[in-house]
């Protein structure tokens, strides 16, 4: 019989789960588009796959620099994109963005005491290692699995790539866990974190004025036609296997 307190913790690990799933499916959608666009010469899935893991993982590792960054560089995004001409320099923007939410990561995490940044270089190992694991699978039998609609794809990779992650990085942690400083550690987050943010709002405003994407507008049209179906997969995906990982599984884990 399981209990309501139980059940309660379930349902709330369901809802993180789910907001985790939403996040692996902007990114991989993004990837692979991306990938595709400029042809490179992988598997499109396998690529995004593996970077969706390893950026999710990187985001998470420390959500309050997360939230910051985003409540920072948001503004600074809309300001850029405001001052740019037509069609914009994403790689321009992004490197700027970068570079001060490097700076601004950094110092989080050389004055921030108590944080979980420092982890953060042995969460993004281990949010990479899941990731090769689960596209690796992915390629195998990406002859039957290619047919299936993006958000079967992602229903069944998302969850999948959580499970490992959440079983290879108690490990992962005391392996690697000072493998950088915490101002490396806060320096990463706060240039994933940019980048993600960036690229947020090129999509955004790029389905509102075309003419800001430029030569990308083909990759912005393979993102705005397969995301909805794609977050759709992630919610599910993600939410379901929050909420068995909190019925069946072990009390949180202290990461």
């Amino acid at each position: 019989m399981i209990s309501v307190i139980r059940l309660k913790e379930a349902l709330i690990r369901g809802a993180i789960w789910a907001f985790i799933g939403l996040l692996y499916a902007m990114l991989f959608v993004v990837f692979s588009a991306f990938a595709e666009f400029w042809e490179f010469p992988i598997n499109s899935y396998l690529f995004a796959g593996v970077l969706s893991a390893t950026l999710g993982a990187l985001i998470y590792s420390s959500m309050r620099l997360a939230v910051l960054m985003t409540v920072i560089i948001s503004p600074v995004c809309i300001f850029f994109f405001i001052l740019a001409e037509k069609p914009v320099n994403l790689m321009i923007i992004m490197i700027l963005t970068a570079v001060l939410g490097g700076i601004i990561g950094a110092l989080y995490g050389l004055f921030s005491m108590g944080s979980r940044v420092n982890r953060a270089d042995a969460k993004t190992l281990a949010g990479f290692s899941s990731g090769w694991l689960v596209s690796i699978v992915y390629l195998l039998f990406s002859g039957f699995l290619s047919t299936l609609p993006i958000a079967i794809i992602i229903a069944l990779m998302c969850p999948l790539t959580g499970i490992i992650y959440v079983f290879l990085v108690p490990g992962f942690i005391k392996l690697y866990d000072n493998l950088l400083p915490p101002i490396g550690d806060g320096l990463m987050v706060g240039v994933g974190v940019s980048g993600f943010v960036t690229l947020s709002f090129f999509i955004m405003i790029s389905s509102i004025d075309s003419e800001m994407a430029g030569p990308l507008i083909e990759a912005l049209t393979t993102i705005q036609l397969k995301l909805p179906d794609a977050m759709v997969g992630g919610i599910i995906g993600g939410g379901s296997a929050g909420v068995l990982s909190g019925l069946l599984l072990t009390d949180w884990q202290d990461l």
